[in-house]
């Protein structure tokens, strides 16, 4: 058998002749993640062609064979016996049906079962089969952005709705974009650079290396696709680069040649941050985005403080932008999970909450399937999570809390006979984090022990299952973890298995210890009494964190974190901004030079912090916002850990409690869940989510930026009231068909409306019609489509500018209410003299309104 390209069919031909045909998955591919995680197996035991670990092997053929069967192939798979194979007992002692045939092994897999999990015990069973739980809710996407993009669709409505305040919020304003995982969150860091042309710098904030590689890699492939001569440049900046790829991006910082920057909030905060202060002055930078923004409180209180300083450099870079250049930068904060208390923290920690609108639409993930077990004690847990782990379809993530159970786990499994099995935590180094994560996505690993640091931003879509062998302190941390399963729409498997313990050391850390007034008070004194530098031109004041408040002797990591947790309560007070971390100390004038290594709280050993409350040596000021910080932090981790205790004792069902945990209802920003359930102890049996197409609740944009073109060309106008024109033609559909240089275009190319509006009613070819007229135009319009009757598309939105093609025959009362009532900027209607008045059918509309007619429209429109 020769090398060839790996299906279904060939694999099992090559099981079959394996003697003749075995070396050939040495040299074969396989396009199937699946069947490339067998190959491999395979190609290790016909090199070695000796005894082998058999785990590894047996659940893979498993998953394999359950697959096949679900497709329609036989039942029965040949096998070899001897040469390395298991025999026809291990076959049997692993659930298969196995008998000896002809020199060889028949084998049929069944769909394993956990008989502690009661009626749940088929947990595994649609992960298996991989059933298509979701469907993708496909929008056709505006021509502005199939050009820039060539992508024809958005990913749903959401989407469609973040793309659009990204392109028409003020910029003054903060995008907050809640968009569920797989909804393309990633296209607003893209657009940006696509949509404009050099000179301008989007600047994208992303918590791991192995995400800012992959981001900048996709925006290469658009850069050169948009342009073929794009001369390929590193646009991510991590330890990893060489000293010249390093010295590119500054220089396309310096001369406006770079179009995008990825990068952590360590190296953007120090390392980068002159250079982005300067493309700030300087009027480069257009748009900042945070991608996973809801780590900015959670990763920013501890594990990586440096995100709790993204918000001074994104403030700090405004001011720059808008003293110096009259620039405004656009700031989006992009999220999959984002709970109220986070959404308070963003809109408070990045401006004022008015100067924040929260856009996209969300939905729970249908794709998991739920199981809980509270275990007597840890025996009982490592025994049940090792036998479900032996049958679980792969690939499989073990999540702990500490690195310590991590090692414990990862020395477990390996004795059970877990063979391509890793584990990354906190404490993984950042060279060995790379090769993991590049082992991980090419299939050479079928499981990982991690805690929460691994699977953030890492885009596999085929991951089957999660296993829970501790308790999460938060339903929140549950659900991220286990969202990096079913990724691409199909079943997978949640088990969370939990001792008395584990709600013990779960408790303890959703009731973090804050620091007390007094203690916390004597600890800012002391640091701020003995800066070791201070920067007159940011009005930064460097602090040492190794500094000892009174009463204490022992300096260590214990101190240093104990004062930055102070400072980072203060900041959360809003005494203090924290501006920048170090390992080392800065010069006298403020400057530290740092490397862009991720940074964990005990490795800073000084902080820059920028006074914002002049009375933060007052102790009755101290105590009172210290106060409420503290008392607004521990509601929000009491809430968070209370809704994930309810769950794992069965009080709360689990839609449910995420339903409660991600609903919006703030004074400024109301946004429901949809809800979706793949299977649970409340929802487990027939029938099952297939298919399931996601409907969240998505509110159209209510703010738009102003636009002055149209109060320029169309001043000498007649107007019905200040925000309303009409425009009476002959024929609204001649209008749309009419060749390129009518009215339609001159109206749009000229006074770049943001929004066209056509009625539902109207044909597919007068749709294209209008498209390609925005595609003429080049124009960053959004088509909408409203129905004859009242249509809330038809109330418009502050600021808004945006042009109706009436064609249908008549205008009901409450539409023409609502064009008249509209809070919008200017609205002009296109209609035909033939349209009726609303309110007097006897007679024509345009008799009586104040109009314009196509002659007048078009001469305003040249002048």
């Amino acid at each position: 058998m020769s090398a060839a390209v790996l299906d279904d069919d060939v694999m099992a031909d090559a099981l079959a002749r394996w003697e003749t045909h075995g070396a050939a998955m040495v040299q074969s591919c396989a396009p199937d993640a699946l069947l490339e995680r067998l190959r491999q197996v395979l190609a290790a035991l016909a090199r070695q062609n000796k005894g082998m670990a058999s785990l590894d092997l047996l659940s893979l053929v498993r998953q394999w064979q359950l697959r096949r069967a679900s497709r329609g192939a036989p039942a029965w798979l040949r096998v070899p016996d001897g040469g390395g194979w298991p025999s026809c007992a291990a076959w049997r002692s692993a659930g298969f049906d196995a008998a000896g045939v002809d020199g060889g092994i028949e084998i049929s897999a069944a769909h394993p079962r956990l008989p502690w999990l009661g009626a749940q015990d088929d947990l595994f069973d649609d992960a298996f089969d991989e059933v298509q739980v979701r469907r993708t809710d496909w929008v056709l996407a505006e021509p502005c952005i199939a050009q820039a993009t060539g992508l024809s669709s958005f990913t749903g409505p959401g989407q469609r709705e973040a793309v659009r305040a990204l392109l028409h919020l003020p910029p003054q304003v903060t995008l907050i974009a809640n968009l569920p995982t797989g909804s393309g969150k990633s296209l607003l860091a893209q657009l940006p650079a696509l949509m404009r042309g050099e000179g301008y710098l989007t600047l994208v904030i992303v918590p791991t290396v192995a995400l800012s590689i992959d981001q900048s890699a996709r925006m290469a492939e658009l850069l050169c696709r948009k342009d073929p001569r794009w001369e390929d440049r590193p646009l991510a900046y991590h330890g990893g680069l060489t000293t010249a790829q390093r010295a590119q991006i500054f220089q396309g910082l310096r001369d406006g040649s770079l179009p995008v920057l990825f990068t952590s909030p360590e190296a953007a905060t120090s390392t980068l941050r002159e250079a982005l202060e300067d493309s700030a002055r300087n009027g480069r930078i257009t748009h900042v985005v945070v991608d996973e923004a809801h780590l900015v409180s959670s990763w920013g209180n501890g594990f990586r403080p440096a995100f709790q300083l993204l918000p001074a450099l994104v403030k700090r870079l405004r001011r720059l932008g808008h003293e110096s250049a009259r620039r405004s930068i656009r700031v989006v904060l992009a999220s999959a999970t984002l709970t109220p208390h986070t959404v308070r923290f963003l809109q408070h920690a990045f401006g004022h909450p008015e100067h924040a609108r929260v856009v996209g639409g969300i939905h729970l993930r249908p794709e998991p399937r739920y199981a809980i077990r509270r275990c007597a004690d840890l025996a009982e847990k490592q025994r049940l999570a090792v036998e479900a782990l032996k049958v679980a379809p792969r690939p499989f993530i073990l999540y702990v809390t500490r690195p310590e159970e991590a090692q414990q786990w990862i020395e477990l499994l390996r004795r059970e006979g877990f063979g391509r099995l890793r584990q990354f935590t906190g404490e993984t180094p950042p060279a060995q984090r790379q090769a993991l994560l590049d082992d991980w996505r090419c299939n050479r690993l079928d499981g990982m022990v991690a805690t929460s640091a691994f699977g953030l931003g890492v885009d596999k879509g085929d991951v089957r299952t999660i296993v829970h062998a501790t308790l999460p302190e938060s339903l929140d941390r549950f659900y991220q973890e286990v969202g990096r399963s079913g990724r691409d729409g199909r079943a997978a498997a949640s088990l969370l298995l939990f001792t008395q313990q584990d709600v013990r050391q779960a408790r303890d850390m959703a009731g973090e210890s804050f620091i007390g007034n007094d203690i916390g008070f004597d600890r800012w004194t002391t640091m701020i009494d003995q800066p070791v530098a201070k920067s007159a031109d940011s009005g930064e004041v460097w602090l040492d964190l190794n500094r000892l408040r009174p009463d204490l002797s022992t300096h260590g990591r214990g101190n240093r974190t104990w004062n930055l947790r102070t400072l980072n309560l203060m900041a959360a007070a809003g005494l203090i901004e924290l501006t920048g971390l170090s390992h080392r100390a800065p010069s006298p004038d403020g400057t530290v030079r740092e490397e862009s290594q991720e940074m964990t709280d005990v490795q800073a050993h000084f902080a820059a912090v920028r006074i914002l409350d002049a009375g933060h040596r007052q102790r009755a000021v101290f105590d009172a916002r210290m106060h409420e910080a503290r008392q607004q932090a521990r509601q929000a981790a009491d809430w968070a850990f209370d809704l994930m205790l309810g769950v794992a004792e069965g009080r709360v069902e689990m839609e449910e409690a995420l339903s409660r945990l991600y609903r919006l209802v703030l004074p400024n920003a109301w946004m429901p869940v949809a809800s979706a359930c793949g299977g649970c102890s409340a929802h487990w049996g027939p029938p099952r989510l297939r298919d399931w197409v996601p409907q969240p609740f998505v509110a159209r944009l209510g703010l738009f930026e102003e636009r002055r073109g149209p109060e320029t060309l169309l001043r000498t106008l007649p107007r019905a009231q200040p925000n309303l024109m009409f425009i009476v033609v002959d024929d609204v559909l001649r209008v749309l068909r009419a060749p390129p240089g009518g009215l339609a275009d001159a109206l749009v190319g000229r006074l770049q409306p943001h929004t066209v509006l056509l009625p539902s009613s109207a044909a597919q070819s007068d749709v294209q019609s209008l498209r390609d007229c925005l595609r003429r135009t080049r124009s960053d319009a959004f088509l909408d489509r409203f129905g004859s009757e009242a249509s809330s598309v038809l109330d418009g939105a502050s600021g808004e500018f945006r042009l109706v093609f009436w064609t249908d025959p008549t205008m009901p009362a409450m539409a023409a209410s609502q064009l008249t009532g509209a809070a919008c900027a200017l609205t002009i209607v296109l209609m035909t003299p033939a349209i009726t008045d609303p309110l007097r059918p006897d007679r024509s509309w345009a008799s009586v309104l104040p109009h314009a007619d196509e002659d007048a429209a078009l001469r305003a429109l040249a002048s």
